[in-house]
């Protein structure tokens, strides 16, 4: 199979998973009122971000099966039981009757969905950027890249299908959306049978096949890579659903925004977002990731307090400008992590240390993020939201420049500052 057809397999599923988080959360008034009673305010909102929070405790749970799978039989199977999983569970999420039909069954229901949810990308997001640059020859900055691409494409048309969703007179029509994206995850797993194996994996099974390795004993030596994945795990979560999947919310109820306006807004954002990623990749192969990341890192920090400072003076000029920043940073960070979290740690628990360091960080920092800006906006702190972010940014920048990446093995190739 050539490294076209394998790109687009291992990215598909991540561009599905994407969407469908972006649409949850882009669409979260509709969602609120499908789950909860509308009669209490911005309570059914905060209910809402409060399942997507709670949901991400089984993202460590996933990290940990799904990488010590791929660690220890191979990259290619997880790909397709986490990709199989995520759809049954999308398509269950737009399946769930009502709250004025079940009751709370209906929250339940949907908290149970998105802990399925949770558990099946925390084997796809760092899995899927394993298989690819380990199957790189070259360019391998650009390869991790084009899982940032699928991630970024997936939000976008999140905003997109927000966009259509929030013109449509269908009362279903979310609903619709949930169900299709669900099947479609489905069909791919099925492609996804496909795959070969990772040529590194199979080379280090050949050359190690009398040694069993010892997981977490090997793991405790590369604490710096593990602290270096989490550290800029928890950044990237909490500056993407912070300062775009919640900020679009905050436009429609607190800055006067219509629902169709702030879907068009985000989309147009992440469109930007999406196209460059991949040449911040290119440019990150010439100057080396580590010197994109530097800069990248703290314009994050920038543009949150412009963004947030600009909504609490309603200041559209201002916003834009944090948009700009946020297009040309978060482009600089998504085309670099990924090689960055590769280089961290050895092939033989790439997977796992990827996957379990990650997945906590997204759970206790991730998750939680969209309710904690939601919380602190509505207790009257309009800037707080940014300073969370900037002091992410901060311990981000400091791990990245604290020494050099751990060792890389002998495949390990490729742009370092």
């Amino acid at each position: 199979m050539n490294n076209k057809k394998i790109t687009l397999l291992a990215s598909s599923v991540v561009f599905m998973e994407w969407l469908e988080y972006a649409l949850y959360m882009y669409l979260g008034l509709a969602i609120s009122h499908w789950f909860f009673p509308t009669s209490n305010g911005d309570l059914p909102l905060i209910l809402t971000y409060a399942i997507f929070a709670i949901s991400y405790i089984g993202r460590p749970l996933g990290g940990l099966v799904f990488g010590l799978y791929a660690d220890k039989k191979g990259r290619r199977k997880p790909l397709i039981f986490s990709s199989l999983l995520a759809g049954v569970a999308t398509a269950g999420i737009g399946l769930i009757p009502s709250y004025g039909h079940i009751g709370m069954l209906a929250p339940a229901l949907l908290l149970v969905c998105r802990l399925a949810q949770s558990f099946a990308v925390s084997g796809e997001w760092n899995n899927s950027s394993i298989f690819l640059i380990e199957h790189a020859q070259k360019n391998r900055v650009l390869a991790g890249a084009w899982i940032g691409t699928a991630g970024s494409a997936g939000m976008f048309f999140g905003g997109v299908v927000a966009y259509l969703v929030s013109l449509s007179s269908h009362p279903n029509s979310w609903q619709i959306a949930f169900v299709s994206i669900g099947l479609l995850s489905i069909v791919l797993a099925s492609f996804r049978k496909q795959l070969s194996e990772s040529p590194e994996f199979v080379e280090f099974k050949k050359t190690r096949a009398s040694s069993n390795t010892k997981i977490f004993h090997t793991l405790s030596k590369h604490k710096l890579g593990v602290f270096k994945i989490a550290t800029i795990a928890a950044f990237l979560c909490v500056y993407i659903y912070t300062c775009n999947i919640y900020f679009m919310s905050y436009m429609i109820t607190k800055l006067g925004y219509s629902a169709s306006s702030a879907s068009f807004n985000m989309s147009v954002l992440q469109g930007v977002v999406t196209v460059l990623i991949p040449l911040f990749a290119l440019l990150a192969e010439r100057l080396g990731y580590l010197k994109v990341l530097k800069w990248s890192v703290p314009a994050i920090g920038l543009m949150s307090v412009i963004q947030f400072y600009g909504a609490s003076v309603q200041s559209h000029e201002l916003i834009v400008v944090g948009f700009i920043i946020y297009a040309l940073a978060n482009s600089g960070v998504s085309a670099c992590i990924f090689k960055y979290m590769f280089d961290s740690l050895p092939v033989e628990v790439r997977c796992t240390g990827s996957s379990l360091a990650y997945s906590v960080s997204a759970a206790i920092f991730g998750g939680t993020a969209p309710l904690l800006a939601a919380t602190l906006i509505d207790k009257g702190y309009a800037l707080m939201p940014a300073g969370y972010v900037v002091a992410v940014a901060f311990v981000t920048f400091i791990s990245i420049t604290l020494k050099p990446q751990a060792r890389p093995t002998q495949n390990q190739v490729g742009a370092q500052n």
